[in-house]
């Protein structure tokens, strides 16, 4: 096989296993990802084509039903309107991965079996790289202007400052999430009662899931609530094996699975709502592989990108909330 005709046989497999392994890949990925995984699972990945460099994503910030009432004899009905939509607008991010084959690996994987157990790795390592940027980035807000919208900025701490979707949150409730600064409070003796609280506070707004179905936190703190919750007789189990199995989701609170991730905030709980979160993706651009190429001019080496188009967006962000600044008693 000469060299030219060996290049274009790994191009096309290694393109073409791409694409055949792209959605259980995908899929397998997001499963070991506590979020992304409860994100996918209640259908809140949303195929959203965008407007130019944006997401737009409709809210409705006010009653419609503007002109109901009580009438008498000889009344006239109201006709009134007022404006009760608008839009988050929520810029778009590029994502890619750099998928490097070099060609002295290529000349060292030439049988069949090998071509294809070498083109399987590199693909499982550029897509898992992606993932794990995702699991990063979701709670701390990455300073390149080009990177995902994390938690923390779309449930902040304070939320009345700043914007949301390009709306400013000062005066208006509706961009406002739920925050309690929990400085000098114990999880000893306050966590539960704080928990109740913030669930209610988030459960009062009308909607298709009316109260959070997720709570989010560090490690720490998970371990505080699994104890003082054991010690008042009150933890449940979920019964999905698979998430336990994987360390999370053996625990939950009003029926709303409890997890923890390496990267939340130290000392923060996320309340969160599947019906006000989307991580939308444009169609055209999720996990799309380039042709290959030269890596530098005459190089044999070659690679090629697999790009995303994606964002975390909100839709109603009083329904979620955040605990955070716990002085926790485990370690």
């Amino acid at each position: 096989m000469s060299q030219l005709t060996r290049q274009e046989t790994f191009d096309n497999l290694t393109t073409s296993t791409f694409y055949e392994a792209r959605e259980e890949l995908i899929n397998c990925a997001y499963q070991i990802t506590p979020f992304f995984d409860w994100l996918n699972g209640s259908g809140s990945f949303k195929e959203k084509a965008p407007e130019g460099r944006f997401f737009l994503v409709p809210i409705k910030y006010a009653k419609g039903n503007q002109n109901i009432g009580y009438f008498g004899r000889g009344d006239l009905a109201g006709t009134a309107e007022k404006e009760i939509m608008t839009d988050f607008e929520f810029y778009t991010k590029n994502v890619w991965n750099n998928i490097v084959r070099y060609w002295d690996d290529d000349r060292k994987n030439r049988g069949q079996a090998k071509i294809l157990d070498y083109v399987q790795t590199k693909v499982e390592d550029g897509i898992d790289a992606v993932i794990d940027m995702f699991e990063t980035d979701l709670f701390t807000q990455n300073s390149d202007a080009n990177s995902l919208t994390a938690l923390p900025t779309l449930i902040a701490e304070d939320p009345t400052s700043g914007s949301l979707g390009g709306i400013d949150r000062s005066g208006n409730a509706f961009t406002q999430n739920q925050a309690k600064d929990c400085s000098g409070l114990s999880t000893a003796t306050s966590l539960i009662d704080e928990m109740e609280r913030m669930w209610n506070i988030c459960s009062q707004y009308k909607g298709r899931q009316k109260s959070p179905n997720l709570l989010v936190t560090d490690r720490t703190l998970y371990q505080d609530y699994k104890r003082v919750a054991r010690a008042m007789g009150m933890i449940t189990k979920q019964d999905n094996a698979q998430k336990i199995d994987l360390g999370y989701g053996d625990c939950c609170y009003n029926g709303a699975d409890i997890i923890w991730s390496p990267e939340c905030t130290t000392g923060s709980m996320y309340f969160l709502n599947n019906k006000a979160l989307e991580f939308c993706y444009d169609p055209m651009y999720w996990f799309e592989m380039t042709e290959w190429k030269p890596m530098v001019g005459n190089s044999l080496d070659r690679n090629a990108q697999v790009i995303s188009v994606c964002n975390l967006t909100m839709n109603c962000a009083p329904k979620n909330g955040v605990l955070f600044d716990w002085t926790t008693v485990t370690s």
